[in-house]
């Protein structure tokens, strides 16, 4: 598998966000129930308990799932959304600011809300969400400073989607980039994750990229050893029945778990 600094130029050089979405993330493919309805079921649960707030949220992801967001924004007063990819980060940013050729994120917010309970009113909440967005950095997350060169205000609330496993090779990297993330959060503050479980590539247009491919065994463990008490677990196993030539996932992720130390 290539290294953390191959993943990083690779997904410089063919990532493309807009065919993503495409692939992923909309309603008229196999892969949405799995991905938004699954995952963000649980993502609202975790937030909606009441003990996931405070005032600042740093969400970090190898690409635009700005979104993902979207259950947490009521609960803390600004985010800073991070991406590894920088065609990404001009996406958001050209959504943030409304322009004609962002890309359209309705249909996905819309569902999501509608899993809240809200989704007459998404519109509002979308515009909650370009509001509470404050800032948009890039992230190195083999860097000991992973916003290098901005220091940034440790955060209450860390989430990782779809993050940490695009970005490494193997379980050493992870470890390493699990505590670089880390130190943006406060002591006593939340880890919340997204993940793929036991995975070796996903497809975006015609390029294959890889994927560390780790099992819960193996996260519990890292994440353990990383300061952290896990609060919350959920395991999502895979229902798309096909497509396993365009990613191989065999089940998704999603935990809490609070910091205790740091490293």
């Amino acid at each position: 598998m290539a290294s953390s600094i191959d993943l990083k130029e690779l997904h410089e050089r063919f990532y493309d966000p807009r065919k993503l979405m495409e692939i992923y993330f909309t309603p008229k493919f196999s892969f949405f129930d799995d991905i938004i309805i699954q995952m963000f079921s649980n993502l609202i649960k975790i937030y909606a308990s009441g003990d996931v707030k405070g005032d600042s949220l740093i969400v970090l992801s190898c690409g635009h799932h700005i979104y993902s967001a979207l259950p947490a924004c009521e609960y803390f007063n600004e985010i800073t959304f991070a991406s590894a990819d920088g065609k990404s980060i001009q996406e958001i940013q050209k959504w943030l600011k409304n322009e004609p050729d962002a890309m359209d994120y309705g249909q996905t917010i819309k569902e999501i809300c509608k899993l809240q309970g809200c989704g007459e009113t998404w519109i509002e909440k979308q515009h909650m969400l370009q509001t509470k967005i404050k800032t948009v950095l890039e992230c190195d997350v083999t860097s000991r400073n992973p916003l290098s060169p901005v220091i940034h205000p440790q955060a209450d609330c860390l989430l990782l989607v779809h993050c940490l496993e695009n970005l490494v090779s193997d379980e050493k990297s992870y470890c390493e980039a699990l505590t670089n993330v880390s130190s943006l959060l406060k002591p006593g503050g939340h880890l919340v994750m997204c993940a793929t479980l036991e995975t070796t590539f996903y497809m975006c247009g015609d390029f294959k990229f890889p994927l560390f491919c780790m099992d819960v065994n193996f996260l519990k463990d890292a994440l353990t050893k990383a300061g952290y008490v896990i609060e919350e677990i959920h395991i999502l196993p895979r229902k798309v029945d096909c497509l396993y030539d365009v990613t191989d996932y065999k089940s998704f992720i999603v935990l809490k778990a609070r910091k205790c130390r740091e490293l």
